[in-house]
């Protein structure tokens, strides 16, 4: 298994979740210097659609972030095992994605403080609801994580950088992250020097870029 994404953490739910199945995976970054290698090597790569992140399980090769994640837990069925639950996977999926793609539409605006501004104004109503949803369950549907799981622990990572008091108002999204953190491995990972932490968003982002965290 061949697995190279950029150096974003937003492929971050990827990798969480190949952890917590203990798939063993290669992985290759390109980093903010290799814009040219990529161009230079994508037309030789054997890709549909040439993207990064990309993933190569044997001779199956695919891109699309959203597609990629999904392919790896429909290996480990985690899809759903009825139509409600499929159905159900999916809207959580699209609300999460509604989340995480707010935040990366703010990290990009000209109007970066403005619009961070906004950001924070309007998420208590979005992070109510997903913790309403969760309420006294361990994950979003049940005892185990799921795909989704690590799909919304990214997401909500990224708010604690608009503001660590944002999630002090939702103590099961709090409880949800330790959770996460504290899954044997998922623990070993993030005490690894292979763990990502930053950055969020691409390295010229106006929130979550650069080379390091914010030190707040």
């Amino acid at each position: 298994m061949f697995f190279i994404f950029p150096t974003l953490k937003r492929a971050q739910p990827i990798r969480l979740l190949l952890e917590y199945l203990g798939e063993n995976y290669t992985e290759n970054k390109y980093g903010p210097r290799d814009v040219a290698k990529w161009q230079e090597e994508k037309s030789n790569i054997d890709l549909d659609f040439p993207n990064l992140p990309y993933y190569m399980d044997g001779d199956f090769h695919l891109t699309q972030s959203i597609a990629i994640i999904r392919y790896i837990a429909d290996k480990h069925n985690q899809l759903g095992k009825d139509p409600r639950e499929r159905a159900s996977i999916s809207m959580l999926e699209g609300v999460i994605l509604d989340l995480r793609s707010a935040i990366s539409t703010m990290a990009y605006s000209p109007q970066l403080e403005e619009e961070k501004r906004k950001l924070v104004e309007k998420l208590p109503d979005s992070l109510k609801k997903f913790e309403q949803f969760l309420g006294d369950k361990q994950f979003l549907l049940g005892n185990k994580p799921i795909y989704i799981d690590f799909m919304l622990y990214e997401a909500l990572d990224c708010v604690t950088y608009l503001g660590r008091e944002i999630l002090s108002k939702f103590p099961c999204l709090k409880q949800f992250m330790k959770r996460i953190e504290e899954l044997p491995r998922i623990k070993a990972y993030m005490n690894s020097t292979r763990f990502v932490k930053w950055p969020l968003q691409a390295w010229f982002a106006g929130f979550g870029g650069g080379s390091e965290p914010p030190s707040c």
